[in-house]
């Protein structure tokens, strides 16, 4: 798991092995798919490089914070703020 003990960016120095992690993450997948609809729970290639593009149009953040397992959502648009 990601530690975030130091700020806001994630910490995988502690992270599973390679070998582990695959099979952590097959096993993730397997009980998803168990749980909802098979054909809707699709993965990629584990471990793959990927680029990524990404383009922002307007001012918008979303942040989630959680609190004793309570999820904080805060949606901030140009001229509205909403929390959930």
């Amino acid at each position: 798991m990601a530690s975030t003990k130091r700020g806001s960016k994630p910490d995988f120095h502690g992270a599973a092995g390679g070998e582990q992690a695959r099979e952590l993450y097959e096993h993730f997948v397997a009980k998803i798919q168990e749980m909802y609809d098979k054909e809707k729970v699709k993965n990629g290639v584990f471990q793959a490089m990927m680029q990524v593009n990404l383009q922002n149009d307007g001012p918008v953040s979303v942040n989630y914070e959680s609190h004793d397992a309570e999820v904080i959502k805060t949606i901030s648009l140009p001229c509205l703020h909403l929390n959930d």
